[in-house]
């Protein structure tokens, strides 16, 4: 999904959201979320969810007072609500299972935007929730590294944040097919 060979990350992007942008939903890779570290995931997508919620409100009052230009206020109003549904999903999810008393561990299956998303919401969310870091640090590596698996951990990196950019900047057209 994310071997981009040829044309630049972008037009790669664009291609392959152009021939079916769902595919930002399709899964990528996954994780084992352990059993005991259930709370700390409920947790943190609760928590992150009502600090992008207030990230949100805060770039549309920039964007009342003219701080910032109406392309920044867009792209920025898509990051934080797709960063939003996007831990919404996940807590649902996770809060099934937590729920059900499970005596194995969580296997996620993370889609494209759980891997964009997740790494950097578990880094700053252990910044600002100092328990939370060792565990968050933890779940980082695990991404990484299931993420660069099969090589290449740079180039995906940067295809998948083009893929992504590309989806968020022409969202609009995307949900209309």
């Amino acid at each position: 999904m994310l071997n981009f060979e040829g044309n630049s990350p972008k037009e790669e992007a664009k291609a392959k959201l152009a021939a079916n942008p769902d595919i930002v939903f399709e899964e990528l890779q996954a994780i084992a979320i352990r059993r005991e570290d259930a709370d700390f995931w409920l947790k943190f997508a609760s928590e992150w969810g009502g600090a992008l919620y207030l990230l949100d409100e805060k770039n549309f009052k920039q964007f009342e007072r003219e701080e910032i230009d109406p392309q920044a206020f867009e792209f920025a109003r898509r990051t934080y609500r797709l960063g939003l549904i996007t831990l919404s999903a996940l807590y649902d999810k996770l809060k099934a299972w937590s729920d059900s008393n499970p005596q194995e561990d969580y296997r996620l299956a993370m889609n494209v935007l759980e891997c964009y998303f997740l790494p950097s919401y578990l880094d700053d969310y252990g910044r600002a929730y100092a328990p939370g870091k060792k565990q968050g640090q933890a779940y980082v590596e695990a991404i990484r590294q299931a993420f660069g698996e099969d090589g290449g951990l740079e180039q995906k990196a940067e295809a998948l944040q083009a893929l992504v950019h590309e989806y968020i900047e022409r969202l609009h057209v995307y949900a209309k097919q």
